[in-house]
C-alpha cells in the first residue's frame, strides 16, 4: 500500500523477510508558516505495511483482479494482502501462488496515465496472510512462518462479510492453531463482528468483543491481535484495557470521515456501503466525549482533537487502506457487495483528517511506524512529500473488465502526495 502504518516498535522477526516500506518525517523547523510535513511512503517500490488490501481474485470476486490491485503497489511500498478470495487462501502454498500472481500483475515501473497522485512502484512487497477456518492446522502456521512471506492469519466469522462463508464458526475449534501462532509470533487479524441475526447490525462489533475477543485475550494474553477497521468507542476502550503491545487496531479513511448519513443522502449510495458499516455521527469518528477523556489522562501530550485516542501512538492504531475495488456493476446491483475503494486517495484523506485535528505531527507514526513496529518489520526509509495542491478525484477508474468508483468520487481534495521520493 502506499502509506505506512503505525504501531509500536518491535524487533524484526528472524523468519520474516524485511520488505521495503514507508515512513513519515515530522514537520521540519522553518520560518515559513506554510512548510508542510513530509510523509515517508515506500518509494516507487514500496507500499505501506499493515493495510487492508484486496489485490486479486478476478471477475466478480470482491477483490477484483490483480490489475486493479496494482493501485496499492503504485501508491504504497508494501501491503498486507487479505486472503478472502474465491476460493480463500487457506494454505501457504496458495499464498505463495497468490503472491506470484500479484507480482506478475505489477507494471514495469510506471503508473497509469493522467493519475498524478500515483507513485511509480519499482518493487512492491506483498505481505501475505492465511484465511483461518475451523480446520486450519498448527502445522500450516509453521509452514507459513517458514515461508518467509506469510506474516499473519485473518479471522473472518463465517458470514460476516464478503467471501467469509468459509470462515470460523466456533473460535474454540481454532485454539490449537492460535496457540501455535503465539509460539510463532504470528499476529491474528480480526474482522470483529458477530453474525447472530438477533444482534442489531450496529452492535455487532460490541457483541463480538464481549462474546469472543475478550475471552480470547484472557485465555491467550500473548497472542498479538489486530482489530481491523474499528468504528466504535467500545473497540477503543477494549484496546486501552489490554496489555500494551499485544492488541492494536486499524482505522480506515471512511470510518474517520463518513457517517451513516452518507448511505442515504440524495438517494441510496451503494458506493458508501462497507462492513463494518458506517456509524452515527456522534460515534462514527470516535468523537463522543473523546476530547475530555483524553485530556484528563494525557494533559502533557494532547493536541486538542476529538480524535486524540485514535492518533496517539500508545493505543497502537494505524491506517487501513481498504482496497476493495468492486466493479461498479456489482456495487449497484440489487444485492450489492460491501467495500469502499479508498487506496488512490487515502493519503490525501488522512492528511485532511490530521490537519483538521491539528495533529499533522502525529501522521508520521500513524501512517508509517505503528504498523511495521507491531508486525516486527523494519520501517520504510523512502519518503514522499504531500503538498497543498488541489486535485479532483476521478469519477471512475477503468480496468480490463469494467469500472471502479472510488471514495469521494468527483470531489476536490487539498492534499496531493508528490511523485518525487526522498531517501
Amino acid at each position: 500500500m502506499q502509506a505506512a502504518t503505525t504501531t509500536t516498535t518491535v524487533r524484526a522477526h528472524p523468519h520474516m523477510k524485511p520488505p521495503s516500506g514507508v515512513g513519515l518525517l515530522p514537520p521540519a523547523a522553518s520560518s515559513s508558516p506554510r512548510q508542510l510535513p513530509r510523509f515517508s511512503v515506500p518509494e516507487p517500490e514500496g507500499d505501506r505495511h499493515g493495510s487492508h488490501v484486496a489485490a486479486g481474485g478476478g471477475g466478480a470476486n470482491h477483490h477484483a483482479s490483480p490489475t486493479t490491485g496494482t493501485s496499492t503497489a503504485r501508491h504504497f511500498g508494501r501491503a498486507i494482502i487479505m486472503p478472502n478470495l474465491k476460493p480463500p487462501v487457506t494454505t501457504t502454498a496458495h499464498a505463495l501462488e497468490y503472491r506470484e500472481e500479484i507480482m506478475k500483475a505489477l507494471p514495469p515501473g510506471s503508473g497509469p496515465e493522467n493519475t498524478v497522485w500515483w507513485l511509480i512502484s519499482r518493487s512492491f512487497e506483498p505481505l501475505m496472510t492465511l484465511y483461518l477456518t475451523d480446520n486450519t492446522s498448527p502445522e500450516e502456521i509453521k509452514l507459513g512462518r517458514k515461508s518467509g512471506v506469510v506474516c499473519a492469519v485473518k479471522l473472518y466469522p463465517a458470514g460476516a462479510t464478503t467471501n467469509s462463508q468459509d470462515g470460523v464458526t466456533d473460535i474454540g475449534k481454532c485454539l490449537p492453531v492460535l496457540k501455535e501462532m503465539v509460539r510463532q509470533e504470528m499476529p491474528l487479524l480480526v474482522h470483529g463482528e458477530v453474525t447472530d441475526p438477533h444482534v442489531d447490525t450496529f452492535d455487532r462489533e460490541k457483541v463480538f468483543i464481549d462474546r469472543i475477543l475478550a475471552p480470547l485475550v484472557k485465555k491467550l494474553p500473548q497472542l498479538k491481535i489486530v482489530m481491523e477497521h474499528i468504528t466504535t468507542m467500545d473497540e477503543v476502550n477494549f484496546i486501552e484495557s489490554c496489555e500494551e503491545g499485544h492488541v492494536a487496531a486499524t482505522v480506515t479513511p471512511q470510518h474517520l470521515l463518513l457517517n451513516r448519513n452518507a448511505l442515504f443522502q440524495g438517494g441510496l449510495q451503494p458506493h458508501n456501503y462497507c462492513l463494518p458499516g458506517l456509524k452515527k455521527r456522534d460515534s462514527l469518528h470516535f468523537l463522543s466525549n473523546y476530547e475530555n477523556h483524553f485530556l484528563n489522562r494525557h494533559d502533557d501530550n494532547h493536541f486538542g482533537s476529538k480524535y486524540d485516542q485514535i492518533f496517539h501512538h500508545q493505543y497502537g492504531t494505524f491506517l487501513a487502506l481498504t482496497v476493495l475495488p468492486h466493479d461498479k456493476r456489482n456495487k449497484e446491483r440489487s444485492c450489492g457487495c460491501a467495500g469502499i475503494y479508498s487506496a488512490p486517495i487515502a493519503l490525501s484523506l488522512y492528511a485532511k483528517v490530521f490537519e483538521e485535528a491539528g495533529a499533522l505531527d502525529k501522521l508520521e507514526a500513524f501512517t508509517s511506524f505503528n504498523g511495521p513496529d507491531f508486525y516486527g518489520l523494519p520501517r520504510n526509509t523512502s519518503k514522499i512529500v504531500p503538498r497543498k495542491n488541489a486535485w479532483k478525484v476521478p469519477a471512475t477508474y477503468t480496468y480490463s473488465s469494467g469500472e471502479i468508483v472510488p471514495m469521494f468520487t468527483g470531489s476536490t481534495l487539498e492534499w496531493l502526495p508528490s511523485d518525487q521520493t526522498e531517501e
